[in-house]
Order: C-alpha cells, then sequence, then structure tokens
C-alpha cells in the first residue's frame, strides 16, 4: 500500500545526506576473526569528529628570552561516531561481542592488546562512487590503528518514527594517520 505524500515528506533523502564509510579489520589471530563478520561490513556515520593532534612544546630560556620548541606529536585519543543502525540490530550485536572480548565480564579476564583492537577506514570522500566522476575530487581517508570500543549507547527504538536508528559509540585508539599519509 502507498503512504500519502504528507507521510513521506519529511523524510530525510538518502542522496543529499554527508555520510562516511567506517570499514573495521581485525588484526589476524584475534578472536573477533571469527566472531565479527566483516568482510562486507561497511557501517554509516552520520555524526563524527575528525581525530586530534597535539604538539609538544618544550620551553627554553635563552639569553634572558623564551624560546619554544617543538617536542613530539600526540595521536592518541578518542573518537566519538554516531552510526545508522539497520532493522535486525545486527550493528548493536558487533559492538557487543566486540566488546565482551577485551573483557569477560562473567570472569572478569581482561585480554591482550591484539586480540581485541583493529584497524579502522574512515572513507570521508570517495569520488568513486559518482557517475560521471567529478574531475578534481580525491578520495580522502582517515586510518585509526588499534581501535577498541570504550562506550556504546545502544539505540531508542520509536515505532511510530521513520527517522533512522543510531548507535553512538566511542572508540579509543592509539594513532592515525589522514589523507596523503596512507600508503
Amino acid at each position: 500500500m502507498l503512504n500519502p505524500l504528507s507521510k513521506v515528506q519529511n523524510l530525510k533523502d538518502p542522496i543529499k545526506m554527508f555520510t562516511a564509510n567506517f570499514d573495521i579489520a581485525f588484526k589476524a589471530g584475534s578472536p573477533l576473526v571469527s566472531k565479527i563478520d566483516t568482510e562486507n561490513l561497511a557501517l554509516r556515520c552520520q555524526t563524527f569528529g575528525l581525530p586530534k593532534i597535539t604538539g609538544d612544546k618544550t620551553v627554553v630560556q635563552w639569553g634572558g628570552f623564551e624560546r619554544r620548541y617543538a617536542g613530539k606529536q600526540t595521536r592518541a585519543g578518542d573518537w566519538s561516531v554516531k552510526i545508522t543502525e539497520v532493522w535486525d540490530n545486527s550493528i548493536t550485536e558487533i559492538f557487543k561481542t566486540w566488546l565482551n572480548c577485551y573483557h569477560n565480564y562473567k570472569n572478569g579476564t581482561i585480554s591482550l592488546l591484539d586480540a581485541y583492537t583493529a584497524t579502522v577506514n574512515v572513507t570521508m570522500v570517495n569520488p568513486d562512487v559518482y557517475e560521471p566522476k567529478p574531475d578534481g575530487i580525491k578520495r580522502y581517508d582517515i586510518r585509526l590503528f588499534d581501535v577498541f570500543p570504550t562506550d556504546v549507547t545502544f539505540p531508542t527504538i520509536e515505532a511510530s518514527s521513520s527517522n533512522p536508528v543510531e548507535l553512538d559509540i566511542q572508540l579509543s585508539y592509539n594513532y592515525f594517520l589522514m589523507g596523503d599519509e596512507i600508503d
């Protein structure tokens, strides 16, 4: 049965929405490789911030004047993202399994870093999805390393709403690369 126009006018247009793909790759040997199928998984990021680079500075007194010198870069941090869930809650199940892998809440054991971390590639701009390809637009990615979820807010379901169901996720990472830094 077709819905009247008044019911579908306020739906978001998926063509106009800015979304980024979020691809997860677990390290070889991780128990998550057999528990979570990431082969065809590309999550849609609705809202996210770019990671932060912090540069240390060293202050030295020289001839009575303060001089500042650059120190090391810190690229570790937390990344917040809002992801669109699908109708069968499979994305919720993926993050629940991932959280359970590094801390077994039943017996209190915690796994080693390689057992539960992943590399996450976020494709922010992908000209390959357009036909014909726009001139001058290059692919732009962010790659996060040693990633694991630290906070997952499971969705609130509104049966009468046509809005997408979303997960709010906080991920921790040890370092990242952006744009032309990725080979």
